[in-house]
């Protein structure tokens, strides 16, 4: 995953219309490129964009937005698209002067803020499954999904699904064969069973932010009721 997979609102795409115009010569393009003493002929758009943010931290003074909206604005200056590229290039300047080290730490914060916002991606969830898979044993028995409600724990267990389960807070699939915490509990005298998937485990245990869980089962239910 690279910084310009966290651009929303058509900001990628016109952001890479705007090097296709570049590499044409296109004059109000050149003008941006200019202005930012830029020369990114054989990058990819990825590391254009890091290149763009480093322009943008030294030459574009106060009129960072004016550079924003020529570079991803699109043909008729989106206000999403330049929030959006603002917000990621804030990222990237914050992120080059952080230790490599902590840009993990500094992505799974951003998009678990993207979650809460709604604006998240699969490439975003997808980031996180894979780190997610990664998780040791030990990890995911040290979740506690349901921290201040009134339930008492029975047992708890890390298991590998035989057959498609759901988990419990974001309501997707957990598939066969990964494996998820499995909780059993007695509520008001009546014992059941909640399962708990690596990515719920991860946004629990290692981003600090459970809560975030729900927020991707709402979406998920307005995008089925919409379609």
């Amino acid at each position: 995953m690279d910084y310009i997979d966290e651009l929303r609102d058509g900001a990628g795409e016109h952001f890479k219309e705007w090097l296709r115009a570049l590499a044409a010569g296109e004059p109000s393009a050149r003008a941006a490129a200019w202005g930012l003493r830029l020369s990114l002929g054989g990058l990819s758009p990825a590391d254009a964009l890091v290149r763009v943010a480093e322009g943008m931290e030294r030459y574009a003074g106060h009129h960072r937005v004016l550079y924003a909206a020529a570079v991803a604005g699109g043909p008729y200056d989106d206000a999403d698209a330049i929030e959006s590229v603002m917000e990621t290039v804030e990222a990237i300047l914050s992120d080059l002067a952080l230790p490599k080290l902590a840009h993990e730490a500094t992505r799974v914060a951003r998009i678990v803020k993207r979650i809460r916002r709604g604006d998240w991606s699969e490439v975003d969830i997808s980031w996180l499954q894979e780190r997610a898979a990664l998780m040791s044993d030990a990890e995911i028995l040290s979740m506690a999904p349901f921290d201040g409600e009134r339930l008492t724990e029975i047992s708890r267990h890390v298991a590998r699904a035989s057959t498609p389960q759901v988990d419990h807070w974001t309501r997707r699939e957990i598939p066969v064969g990964q494996r998820h915490l499995v909780l059993r509990e007695s509520l008001r005298g009546r014992e059941h069973a909640t399962r708990h998937s690596l990515l719920s485990a991860y946004l629990h245990v290692v981003a600090g932010d459970g809560g975030a869980t729900e927020f991707l089962s709402a979406c998920d239910e307005h995008v089925a009721l919409a379609s």
